[in-house]
């Protein structure tokens, strides 16, 4: 569970650092960064909310020992979590790779 919150930060601080540069006043500069930011920002979004949904409680259940142990319960699998942490490493290395061919 820590490598997931910690890659999803560390993903999220990257990425909205990156788009201020894409917005900024170099920005112009920036061929292969706006392209990728923006399907990025697609994938994550439908990503992020997706775990969120799994994460959130279930609303609307009845009250009863069996909600409040699936509430308890982490919903990953472990083959999940490395699923999702293999996603947010492919956008993170593509971020990277972007910034480093517009740098040239």
């Amino acid at each position: 569970m820590n490598d997931l919150m910690n890659s999803i930060t560390a993903l999220q601080t990257a990425y909205q650092q990156v788009k201020k540069l894409a917005e900024g006043p170099g920005a112009t500069k920036l061929i292969a960064l706006k392209p990728l930011l923006e399907s990025s920002s697609l994938e994550l979004g439908k990503e992020f909310n997706r775990i969120f949904r799994i994460l959130q409680p279930g609303l609307g259940q009845r009250a009863g020992r069996r909600v409040l142990r699936q509430r308890l319960k982490w919903p990953f699998q472990k083959a999940d979590v490395e699923q999702i942490l293999q996603l947010l490493e492919r956008h993170k290395s593509a971020l990277i790779f972007a910034m480093n061919s517009d740098q040239m």
